[in-house]
């Protein structure tokens, strides 16, 4: 017999069943949700750059699915090792090099050694930019990476800020901006410019706001309404090939290339600086190397309008994905002096549509998909695992002090931001 208390009349039952199938329902949709989710990491899913240019948390698969062509340097960095591993010897920095050494252990960023980066000879006051910006990117392809993932290995390593990396580290193999394809450089692995998080010299505060505003000026000027000649900005003292480029489109119609000299008021110059958005109104726009790779590619890489260059010296992490022929050519390729620039603008005014499919060509590759956020943070992860294949010994967090005691021998790297360029130990 039932205690009285606990008899249930027809209303309790009713009350207990109703809460039994709407429970059943939401278990139902949660794991039709959870389906949906899983279904987004399987072999099935397609890159959509409406919906996943800003994601940050694509698995592994996923990468690989979006950005098949991404990892060609990773791939021939860890081939030219040749199954030599790097000894932590390789990766010492000198005190004052335009260098960190850097650290993620178990999920956390460390900084192991900024050296003196304030005090380099080539980063023109943007040290703060370089330092911040690259760390700030391992750090988010870190802290963003999928759950169903294995988690980011421990690896130690040190990178140039360098434009011209050997000036920092000539022996041992580090990570740098930029490289030659040449034996000299074998030991320099790319990554990805600190730009592709903030460069607010040029007014582009980051990349992905500039992609957004230059994706919803494309949609207001198609083609047909740009401005038919080919642009150019720049210090020609940089490099002898920009005083040609100059020379040779001087007082051409088909030209708007100009020197210009940045924040001297003084100067005739000055008055011709242009916005990096103002270049995607031209239908083609013209790519220099400097003091050795140039920051506006990607910018150019941006726009819907035919790149020219001349044939690049200095590779960057994206560089392998440009094509000068068949089908998917997306850029066109000039002459070291840029002798052949006026038959060039001759040929193309006149073939106009070949133009305008080597504008969307590029646009599609880079601004659609491969200068993404999110390829750009799937090519750090890789990256990180890349490394862990060819390092030859287990980072350590902690050290012991003189006193034998154990400490730790890096800086989290969010206390380094906010405090640098003081030594966050000593700050009280």
């Amino acid at each position: 017999m039932i205690p009285k208390g606990y008899r249930l009349s027809v209303s309790h039952l009713f009350l207990y069943i109703s809460s039994f199938v709407i429970a059943t329902q939401l278990w139902s949709i949660w794991r039709q949700a959870a389906g949906s989710y899983a279904s987004y990491s399987t072999s099935d899913w397609l890159f959509e750059t409406a919906v996943h240019a800003n994601v940050h948390t694509l698995s592994h698969e996923q990468c690989d699915s979006a950005f098949p062509e991404l990892y060609k340097s990773l791939d021939q960095a860890v081939s030219r090792r040749q199954g030599r591993k790097v000894h932590i010897q390789d990766i010492e920095i000198a005190e004052g090099r335009c260098m960190l050494r850097v650290m993620i252990y178990h999920g956390e960023l460390f900084v192991v050694n900024s050296g003196k980066p304030e005090e380099c000879y080539v980063t023109n006051g943007n040290e703060r930019e370089r330092i911040l910006g690259t760390l700030a990117q391992i750090d988010r392809a870190i802290s963003t990476s999928a759950t169903n993932d294995p988690s980011i290995p421990n690896i130690e390593f040190s990178l140039s800020l360098d434009d011209l990396p050997l000036r920092s580290k000539h022996k041992g193999t580090f990570f740098g901006y930029t490289r030659k394809d040449t034996r000299e450089y074998d030991n320099i692995w790319m990554m990805p410019n600190y730009a592709y998080w903030s460069w607010n010299y040029t007014h582009a505060p980051s990349w992905n706001s500039i992609r957004r505003e230059i994706e919803q000026s494309e949609d207001k000027t198609p083609w047909h309404k740009k401005d038919p000649r080919v642009v150019w900005r720049g210090k020609i003292k940089m490099a002898e090939l920009r005083k040609e480029l100059v020379r040779v489109s001087e007082g051409k119609k088909w030209s708007d290339i100009k020197p210009v000299v940045i924040n001297n008021a003084t100067d005739v110059h000055t008055k011709d600086v242009m916005n990096l958005r103002q270049f995607c109104g031209y239908k083609y726009t013209v790519q220099t190397e400097g003091t050795s790779y140039s920051g506006r590619l990607k910018y150019l890489q941006l726009c819907r309008s035919a790149l020219i260059t001349h044939p690049l010296e200095w590779q960057e992490f994206h560089t392998h994905l440009l094509r000068v022929s068949g089908p998917e050519i997306n850029y066109i390729e000039a002459s070291e002096n840029f002798a052949n620039l006026e038959d060039a603008m001759k040929y193309y005014h006149v073939h106009d549509d070949e133009a305008e499919e080597i504008a969307k060509n590029s646009y599609n590759t880079f601004a659609r998909r491969y200068l993404t956020p999110a390829a750009v943070t799937c090519y750090w992860r890789r990256m990180f695992w890349s490394w862990a294949s060819v390092q030859g010994y287990e980072p350590q967090l902690y050290a012991p002090d003189k006193q034998g005691d154990m400490v730790m021998r890096a800086t989290p790297w969010t206390a380094f931001a906010a405090n640098w360029p003081k030594d966050p130990s000593i700050i009280p």
